[in-house]
């Protein structure tokens, strides 16, 4: 309205982790036909980074040097493993339907499915508390049944462990995740006010929290 960008500042770090995502999603492509080799893997991430990395910043290398950790990691970690073709998984709650995407759906040699969530930073202490590893597991759960994992992998820690969530805290989240849902198709969204986010946000302007009356430019 204003004609002011609400757009994120793209940073050496930011499209560091861009190209790293896209990696991802070719690897997701590339395993439902065979396993690619840390060589494959390398070479398909040298494209990405020479297209959209940021080889003119003056700290390039460093984060060349970061990128090849975590890419060594994301191969290790699907060793061993049958991918299928990722699929987005469906939750129906009372209040309306939400889909989950996960990174990766692979077979284990059970017959067990694997569901992954891949993230390129730290696993924090606070991780399985976030709402998103509740809707994997309900999603996984209504798609596979009993026989799946949800599993989160950590490409900084490189680790890749089950995400484990208590019965009760699922049931809360769940009641909590309708509840967002009723909201949103009501158009319920009350502004929370705070003096130090509010001015950060790009819709400050032309939030109900600001004060009536006409915008005058000093």
């Amino acid at each position: 309205m204003l004609g002011l960008g609400g757009a994120r500042k793209r940073t050496a770090f930011t499209q560091t982790h861009d190209c790293l995502y896209e990696l991802i999603r070719w690897l997701a492509d590339a395993r439902r036909r065979s396993e690619p080799t840390l060589a494959e893997g390398e070479a398909a991430f040298e494209a990405i980074w020479q297209e959209r990395g940021p080889i003119e910043h003056a700290f390039r290398d460093d984060y060349r040097r970061l990128a090849a950790r975590l890419v060594a990691a994301l191969i290790r970690a699907g060793a061993g493993r049958r991918f299928r073709e990722s699929e987005p998984l469906a939750i129906d709650l009372p209040n309306g339907r939400v889909l989950v995407e996960p990174n990766e759906l692979a077979e284990l040699s059970d017959g067990s499915v694997v569901v992954r969530r891949v993230r390129t930073g730290q696993k924090r202490s606070d991780e399985y508390d976030r709402l998103e590893y509740t809707l994997y597991q309900l999603a996984a759960q209504a798609r596979f049944g009993g026989a799946v994992v949800v599993q989160a992998l950590h490409l900084t820690d490189e680790t890749a462990e089950a995400v484990t969530i208590t019965a009760a805290k699922v049931g809360h989240r769940r009641t909590k995740s309708d509840e967002m849902l009723g909201r949103i198709a009501a158009g319920w969204f009350p502004p929370e006010v705070d003096a130090v986010t509010c001015p950060r946000c790009p819709h400050f302007f032309i939030c109900a929290a600001t004060p009536q009356g006409n915008l005058v430019v000093a």
